[in-house]
């Protein structure tokens, strides 16, 4: 079966399961929303199409290596505490980008966990599993799956949060959108298809964003309450649709750091440069390349031995010998440069 077929078979698999569970978790629909049908349709599109680039990028036989090498992880424990290590560093606190710029690494840290906050508690209501029922005139009873999952009182703090909670992510993410979109409207101009992939999901974010921030502030004018529900509604479904196809697709590959870090971080043996003798790669990732290489019949003469500057000097020294110059310093291996011929005299 081709990996297209697969990932199709894939990403129906995943929508039949996900319409199972709203089924069930709802009661049979008993608990669902009228008015988030709209958000319950765009999420469904938006599985379908994440299931099926999903199945497609990890399917890839690149990919799949570390892949593999997350899935024995999990099964040794030295390796385990690694790869939990690495998930705590990287995805939780991703210290990789504190690197860069602290400014940098928490407006990153706004824009994520604000999004992933705004995701864990809009999900649930869309879906039917989470909803509110009045106990009494002063409280309200939390129910998940139909179960009662706790009672707050509505002058309390319990109630102030969960009140607020989207209300605080929407203003997380709106901090951390617009400190990247300042960052990418100073640089200097860049093509526009470059500038329409980065620029497009932060405008996208910060509508989101915005238009829930006014849903609250105009509640006492119905009519633009009405306007900004709609606008909301509209820039969620375009966002949730372009998650599989957009820059916001790299939440999605992201994991795929970790088998890295397995990979690179074992106590397996490490294959020198063939040039220069420094380290260069874990001897079964390097083994893994080949085989792909030779999979798609692609032939690089040993260059896969050499590190990357002692590629780009083993190219430059080709170039010089064919120009007839001299490269420095020497590479050995590589052929003397031809005489250099005079032109003859009219």
């Amino acid at each position: 079966m081709s990996s297209d077929r697969r990932a199709v078979r894939d990403a129906g698999a995943v929508v039949a399961i996900l319409l199972a569970l709203v089924w069930a978790g709802s009661e049979g629909g008993a608990h669902l929303d009228p008015a988030l049908l709209g958000y319950l349709a765009a999420t469904i599109v938006s599985v379908a199409g994440t299931a099926w680039r999903v199945s497609r990028f990890w399917r890839r036989p690149a990919t799949a290596f570390y892949a593999r090498a997350m899935g024995e992880a999990l099964r040794s424990p030295r390796r385990l505490r690694r790869l939990l290590s690495a998930g705590a560093r990287d995805l939780a606190a991703q210290r990789f980008i504190s690197a860069r710029s602290r400014a940098r690494w928490v407006a990153h840290l706004l824009l994520s966990l604000g999004t992933l906050a705004g995701v864990a508690i809009t999900l649930p209501l869309v879906f039917g599993w989470m909803c509110f029922a009045a106990d009494g005139e002063t409280a309200y009873r939390a129910l998940v799956f139909s179960w009662p999952a706790g009672r707050f009182v509505l002058d309390g703090a319990v109630a102030w949060l969960v009140f607020h909670a989207l209300a605080l992510a929407a203003l997380a993410v709106t901090v951390g959108a617009l400190w990247f979109l300042v960052v990418r409207l100073r640089r200097r101009r860049l093509p526009d298809t470059v500038a329409a992939f980065h620029l497009a999901p932060l405008l996208l974010l910060l509508a989101v964003a915005l238009t829930g921030l006014a849903l609250p502030a105009s509640r006492s004018h119905p009519a633009l309450f009405r306007a900004m529900a709609v606008l909301h509604e509209a820039s969620v479904v375009v966002l949730l649709v372009a998650i599989p196809f957009s820059k916001l697709g790299h939440v999605l590959i992201r994991p795929l750091h970790l088998g890295v870090r397995v990979v690179r971080g074992g106590d397996g043996r490490w294959a020198t440069c063939a040039g220069c003798g420094e380290r260069l790669a874990p001897v079964a990732q390097l083994a893994a390349i080949e085989r792909l290489l030779a999979s798609r019949h692609v032939r690089f003469a040993g260059q896969e031995q050499r590190c990357p500057a002692c590629r780009r000097r083993q190219l430059a020294a080709v170039q010089a010998r064919l120009l007839g110059a001299r490269f420095q310093p020497p590479l050995l291996g590589t052929p003397p440069a031809p005489p250099r011929r005079r032109p003859e005299a009219a």
